[in-house]
C-alpha cells in the first residue's frame, strides 16, 4: 500500500491555501464581538496578536525546510524533542480544531443568512463541515484549486469593504479610544489570535509541496503581508463606521457595517466574501490537519486504518473523516464565538511551544538535516525566534488562565488523557514486538 503523498502544490497554490486558512470567517465575525467588549481600539488587539504570528512564520519556514514531509511539525518534534512530545503536539491540535472548526462553520451559517433566511444555523454548519470533508477526499489538487478560486473572491470582498469604508470612517467614534481601559485590549488579543493560527499549518503539507524548502518561506512571507494588511483595514473601518457599543448585537458585523456605506449589491458582495472566507478556512483545516492524523498512523501511534490512502484519489480519507467527526462534535456543543476562539487559541499556543522547542534543538539533535536545509536560521536568529515563540505562547496561555482558570484546567486534563493513551499504545505495540520510540527516532 502506498504511504507517500504526491508533490502537486506550487508556490501560488501554497499561498492561496495559507491565506485561505488564515483569513477565515473569524475576521468577518470576531472583531465585532471583541470591539463590543474592549472598545474601538480593537485593531490594537489584532496588531498585538500579530507579534507571535511573525515568530510562528519564521519557525514554520525552518521546520518545513528541514522536514519536507507530511505532518512536518509533528515529525520534527517527535524526532528532535521526543516521540511523546510529538504526539502531544498533534493531540492538543486536534482539541483546538474540534472547537475552532465550529467557529468558522457558524460564521459561514451567519453570513449565509444574509442571502437565505429561515435556515437552521447548526444544520448549515454541520452540512458545511461534511461537504468540505468530501472535497478533500477528492485529493489535494482539487482542494487547492477550490481554495485558490475562493481566496480570490473573499480578498476582493475585503478590499471592497476596507478601501470603500476608509472614506466613511468617523474619527469621533474612536473617542474615547480606551473606554474600558487598556486591559480589555490585551485580553482581546487572545481570541484575536485565532485569526492568525494557520501559519504553522502549511508545513503539514510539506510532502505535497514542490520544492518545499524554497516554496514555504516565500509563501509565508507573501501571506503574512496580505493578512496584516487585511486585518488592519477591517480593524479600523469596522468600529469607524459603526459605534463599538452596537457591534456586539449583530452576528454579521462586517455585513452590518458594509450596509451603512455601500449600495446593496456591493454589501452583498462583502457577505459573499465572508462565506468564501469561512469555506476556505474549513477547507484548509481539513486539508492540513488530516495530514497530522495520517502521520501519526504512519508512525503506528494511531491504528493503521487512520493512515489509509484512498485507492482512487490518493487522499488520507479515514484521517479526513476523523477530523470531520471531531468538528461535528464541536458544532453540537453550541458555545459562543469568543469561547470557541479562546479554547482554540489555547490549543494552538501549546502546539507552538512544542514547535519552538523543536526548532531550538534542531542544530543540536538534527544536525545533518539542519545543515543540508536550503533555508537555515543563523546562530542568533534561530534562538531568538524559537525561544521567542515559546515565551510568547506561554504568555498567552498565562493570560488565558487569568481570564478562565477552569478552561485551562480542563485543557490540562485533556493533555493528561493524551499521555495515558500514548503510554498504553506504546505498551501494546511492545507486546507485539514493536519498539515505538526507537522507530520514531529514525529519520523519516
Amino acid at each position: 500500500m502506498a504511504r507517500h503523498l504526491d508533490r502537486s502544490i506550487g508556490l501560488w497554490g501554497t499561498v492561496f491555501t495559507l491565506i485561505g486558512y488564515v483569513i477565515g470567517a473569524s475576521i468577518f465575525i470576531l472583531p465585532g464581538e471583541l470591539a463590543a467588549t474592549s472598545g474601538p481600539a480593537v485593531v490594537l488587539s489584532y496588531w498585538l496578536a500579530a507579534v507571535p504570528a511573525v515568530f510562528c512564520c519564521v519557525v514554520s519556514a525552518q521546520v518545513g525546510s528541514v522536514f519536507p514531509v507530511s505532518g512536518a511539525n509533528y515529525v520534527a518534534v517527535s524526532r528532535v524533542v521526543s516521540p511523546l512530545c510529538g504526539f502531544l503536539m498533534v493531540w492538543v491540535l486536534l482539541a483546538a480544531l474540534a472547537v475552532g472548526v465550529p467557529l468558522v462553520a457558524y460564521g459561514l451559517a451567519d453570513y449565509l443568512a444574509y442571502f437565505v433566511t429561515g435556515l437552521d444555523r447548526t444544520t448549515v454548519a454541520m452540512v458545511a463541515v461534511a461537504g468540505f470533508c468530501g472535497v478533500n477526499i477528492l485529493g489535494a489538487r482539487m482542494s487547492v484549486w477550490a481554495q485558490s478560486v475562493m481566496v480570490v473572491g473573499f480578498m476582493a470582498a475585503l478590499l471592497v469593504f476596507g478601501l470603500g469604508g476608509l472614506p466613511h470612517v468617523r474619527p469621533e467614534l474612536f473617542v474615547p479610544l480606551f473606554p474600558r481601559g487598556v486591559l480589555p485590549i490585551l485580553g482581546a488579543a487572545i481570541p484575536a489570535y485565532f485569526s492568525y493560527i494557520g501559519f504553522l499549518v502549511i508545513v503539514e503539507l510539506s510532502e505535497e509541496i514542490r520544492e518545499p524548502a524554497r516554496t514555504i518561506p516565500r509563501a509565508l512571507a507573501i501571506s503574512l503581508g496580505c493578512v496584516l494588511f487585511s486585518y488592519s483595514l477591517v480593524g479600523v473601518v469596522l468600529p469607524g463606521v459603526v459605534p463599538w457599543t452596537e457591534l456586539g448585537a449583530t452576528d454579521a458585523p462586517v455585513a452590518t457595517a458594509a450596509a451603512t456605506f455601500l449600495p446593496p449589491a456591493l454589501a452583498g458582495v462583502v457577505s459573499l466574501g465572508a462565506l468564501l472566507a469561512a469555506a476556505t478556512t474549513l477547507n484548509g483545516i481539513i486539508l492540513g490537519q488530516s495530514r497530522d492524523v495520517f502521520a501519526l498512523a504512519r508512525d503506528r501511534i494511531l491504528p493503521d486504518i487512520f493512515g489509509r490512502l484512498n485507492g482512487r484519489f490518493h487522499s488520507p480519507d479515514v484521517a479526513i473523516v476523523t477530523l470531520g467527526v471531531l468538528a461535528l462534535g464541536g458544532v453540537a456543543i453550541g458555545a459562543t464565538i469568543a469561547e470557541y476562539a479562546t479554547v482554540a487559541v489555547l490549543g494552538f499556543m501549546a502546539f507552538q511551544i512544542f514547535a519552538g522547542i523543536g526548532v531550538y534543538l534542531l542544530p543540536r539533535r538534527g544536525l545533518a538535516r539542519f545543515e543540508q536545509a536550503a533555508f537555515r536560521l543563523g546562530p542568533r536568529t534561530l534562538p531568538f525566534f524559537s525561544v521567542g515563540l515559546v515565551l510568547l505562547s506561554g504568555l498567552f496561555i498565562a493570560l488565558t488562565a487569568l481570564q478562565s482558570a477552569r478552561t485551562v484546567g480542563v485543557f490540562a486534563g485533556y493533555v493528561v488523557a493524551g499521555i495515558v493513551y500514548y503510554r498504553g499504545r506504546r505498551s501494546w505495540l511492545r507486546r507485539q514486538g514493536i519498539d515505538l520510540e526507537g522507530m520514531l527516532r529514525r529519520d523519516p
